[in-house]
C-alpha cells in the first residue's frame, strides 16, 4: 500500500492510461514512481473502451503495489459537455443558483440525470465568465466502477483540459503572455488557452486516430495496421521544398498525416478566432503536448502554420523526481505528464481552476469521512456501556437460566411454523422452474437486433456485404429453401439431397429453438475479400465458429459478366435461442 502521505493521480485517455505516485517534500512536488498501459484498437470504439481501461487500471495498480490507496483521476474533455457563460457579478448562493438556471438551459440532458461543476475564470467590469462542465451520471458511474474494481479509492474527478491548465500555470508561473496549449490526444484535441488568470478551453475531433483512419482508408488496411504503420514510419510532410522520402510508400502516407494535421491547424485558427470575439488575444507561444504530439515534424509544421513558436510542454519543470524513476526516460515522456502534475495540485494551490465532478459514491464516501469523528465519539460511548454492561452479566444470567423452559415451549410453536415455510420453498422452487421458459422467451426478444449490430461492426469495408441471413432450427430451415434459388442467390449453390420421408421425421428440426444462422453475401474482387471478416468471424462471442469449413461455408466466385461472387455461411449459435419454450 502506498505511503498515507502520497498523492495517486490517474489519467484516463482514449488510448493510453497513465497512473503516478507523488509526495510532498517541504512543499515540493516529487514523482516517486509512474507507468502506463496503452489501449487496443480505435479509440471511438467506446463499448469496448470500459472492459480495456478496467483491465489496464488493475494492472497498473499491480505493478506500481497501489492497492487501497485514494485517487485522483481524469476524464477525457470530449467526455463532457463544456461551455463559457458570462454572467452578472454575483456571488456565494446567488451566483450558484444563477448557474444552475444556466446549466438547467444549456446542458443538452436533464439536470438530475447529469453530474455538473462550475468555476468562475475571468472577472471584469461588464460580469464574470464561467466554466460550465456536465457528464451523464451513468458515464461517470461507469468510469468510476472501472477504477475502483481495481481496489483504488476515488477521491476526485477533474476534466483533463482543467488539470493540464492547472499543470501549466505551475510548470510556467511567469508567463504573462497568452499561450496556447495543443493537446493532441488520439481521439480528439483539447485546446487550452491560458492569459493571466483567464482560461478557454474547446476540444475538437481531430487526433491522432483521425490520422490513422485516413490511412487505413487511403491504403486500403485495417485501422490497427495503419496505426502501427503510422508508429513506425508516420511523420508530418512539410511540403514546399522538403524532399519527399525515399520510399514512395512513406512518402504518401505522410501527405495523409499533414492532410489530417491541416484539419486540425484549421480548428485551432477557427478556435482562436472565438477566443478573440470573447475578449481574449492572441496566442504568443504554443505549447504541445498529448500522445500524438510525438509525430516527428508535428512541432515544425504547426509553427509554420500558425506562424508563431511551437515548443513541447514540459510538465516536469518545477517537478522533482525520485531515484525510483528513470530521468532520461521520463524526460521523453514529460509532455504525456500534465494531466498528472495538474491532479497531483488539486488540494496544494488556491489559484487552481477548481472542477469536481465527483460520482454520488465518492460523494457518499466523502460524508462518512466528515462524520467519522462523530462516529468513533459513539463507539466509544458504547464501549463504556459494554464495561458497565459487564458487571450485570452474572446476574442477567441466572436470569436467562430461568427465562429458558419458557423459551422452550416456544421453540415447539415455532416448529409448526418451519414446516409451513419449508412447503413454500419448495413452491417457490416449482414456480421458478416454470418460469424459466418465459425467461428464455424475454432474452430472445432482442437476440435477433443484437446479432444483426454484430454482424454489422464486423463487416469493415464495402468489399463483403449480406443480402439475407435465415435461422436454422436444430442446423435446418423450417422450410424448403432450395426453391428460393429462382430470384435470389441461394440458387447459386447445389441443392441438398432429397430425403425420404421417413429420414424427413427424423431429421425434422424443433421450431421453438434456432441453432444456427444462415448467411447469404456477396463479395467483390476474389474469395480472398473474405478473409478479414471470417478472421474476425472466429472471434465471434455469438458464433461458434472457430475455423471455416465445407461444413458451414460455400463460397461461388464471380463470372466474367458478373459484378460480385456469393457465399453463404452456415453460423451456429454460442446459446440458442428458444423462440417459444425452453425445454
Amino acid at each position: 500500500m502506498a505511503d498515507k502521505k502520497s498523492i495517486v493521480t490517474l489519467d484516463i485517455g482514449s488510448q493510453r492510461v497513465t497512473m503516478a505516485r507523488f509526495s510532498l517534500s517541504k512543499g515540493n512536488l516529487i514523482l516517486q514512481n509512474y507507468a502506463y498501459q496503452y489501449l487496443v484498437g480505435d479509440p471511438a470504439a467506446d463499448s469496448a473502451r470500459i472492459p480495456q481501461v478496467a483491465a489496464a487500471v488493475k494492472e497498473l495498480t499491480s505493478s506500481l503495489k497501489l492497492f487501497g490507496s485514494d485517487a485522483y483521476y481524469t476524464i477525457s474533455g470530449h467526455a463532457v459537455f463544456t461551455r463559457f457563460v458570462t454572467l452578472p457579478k454575483l456571488e456565494g448562493s446567488e451566483l450558484k443558483e444563477l448557474v444552475e438556471f444556466e446549466a438547467q438551459q444549456n446542458v443538452p440532458f436533464p439536470i438530475e440525470e447529469v453530474t455538473w461543476d462550475f468555476q468562475t475564470v475571468s472577472s471584469s467590469d461588464e460580469g464574470i465568465e464561467v466554466l460550465l462542465v456536465a457528464i451523464k451520471n451513468d458515464a461517470i458511474d461507469e468510469i468510476n466502477e472501472a477504477v475502483e474494481d481495481a481496489s483504488l479509492v476515488g477521491r476526485g474527478v477533474d476534466v483533463a483540459p482543467v488539470a493540464l491548465c492547472n499543470a501549466f500555470k505551475f510548470s510556467y508561473p511567469n508567463t504573462d503572455n497568452a499561450s496556447l496549449l495543443i493537446d493532441v490526444g488520439a481521439r480528439t484535441t483539447d485546446l487550452i488557452y491560458v492569459e493571466g488568470n483567464r482560461i478557454y478551453t474547446r476540444s475538437v475531433p481531430v487526433g491522432g486516430a483521425a490520422a490513422s483512419s485516413a490511412i487505413a482508408k487511403e491504403f486500403d488496411m485495417s485501422f490497427a495496421d495503419a496505426e502501427e504503420r503510422k508508429m513506425q514510419d508516420g511523420f508530418v510532410s512539410l511540403g514546399g521544398a522538403v524532399a519527399d522520402h525515399e520510399d514512395p510508400g512513406i512518402a504518401a502516407m505522410s501527405k495523409v498525416i499533414r492532410t489530417t494535421m491541416t484539419r486540425l491547424h484549421s480548428e485551432i485558427m477557427r478556435t482562436t478566432g472565438n477566443y478573440r470575439q470573447a475578449g481574449g488575444s492572441s496566442p504568443a507561444v504554443a505549447y504541445l503536448c498529448g500522445g500524438s504530439a510525438a509525430l516527428p515534424y508535428l512541432k515544425e509544421f504547426l509553427a509554420e502554420k500558425l506562424g508563431f513558436e511551437v515548443e513541447y510542454f514540459n510538465a516536469l519543470s518545477n517537478v522533482g523526481v525520485g531515484s525510483a524513476v528513470d530521468a532520461d526516460e521520463i524526460g521523453k515522456d514529460a509532455h504525456n505528464l500534465g494531466e498528472l502534475v495538474g491532479l497531483a495540485l488539486r488540494d496544494l494551490g488556491s489559484e487552481n481552476v477548481s472542477i469536481d465532478l465527483a460520482p454520488s459514491d465518492i460523494l457518499a464516501r466523502r460524508d462518512l469521512d466528515k462524520r467519522k469523528p462523530f462516529l468513533f465519539a459513539a463507539a466509544a460511548c458504547w464501549f463504556i456501556l459494554l464495561i458497565f454492561g459487564g458487571f450485570y452479566f452474572n446476574k442477567g444470567k441466572s436470569i436467562a437460566k430461568s427465562q429458558s423452559s419458557k423459551y422452550s415451549s416456544a421453540e415447539a410453536v415455532l416448529d409448526t411454523y418451519a414446516a409451513e415455510i419449508d412447503d413454500q420453498v419448495v413452491k417457490e422452487e416449482k414456480a421458478t422452474a416454470e418460469a424459466r421458459p418465459i425467461e428464455a422467451a424475454i432474452k430472445g426478444r432482442t437476440a435477433h437486433i443484437e446479432i444483426l449490430n454484430h454482424l454489422n461492426s464486423i463487416v469493415q469495408n464495402d468489399n463483403v456485404w449480406f443480402v439475407q441471413v435465415e435461422p436454422l432450427f436444430q442446423g435446418s430451415p423450417l422450410k424448403d429453401t432450395t426453391k428460393l434459388g429462382e430470384k435470389d442467390i441461394s440458387g447459386k449453390f447445389p441443392k441438398t439431397q432429397k430425403q425420404t420421408q421417413k429420414e424427413r421425421n427424423a431429421a425434422a428440426p424443433d421450431p421453438n429453438v434456432i441453432t444456427h444462422f444462415r448467411l447469404y453475401g456477396m463479395f467483390r474482387e476474389s474469395s480472398q475479400s473474405l478473409y478479414g471478416f471470417e478472421g474476425r468471424l472466429k472471434d465471434s462471442p455469438i458464433f461458434d465458429v472457430k475455423e471455416m469449413n465445407i461444413s458451414n461455408r460455400a463460397v461461388v466466385e464471380a463470372g466474367n459478366n458478373e459484378y460480385a461472387g456469393v457465399v453463404r455461411y452456415d453460423l451456429p449459435l454460442i446459446e440458442p435461442i428458444h423462440t417459444n419454450k425452453a425445454k
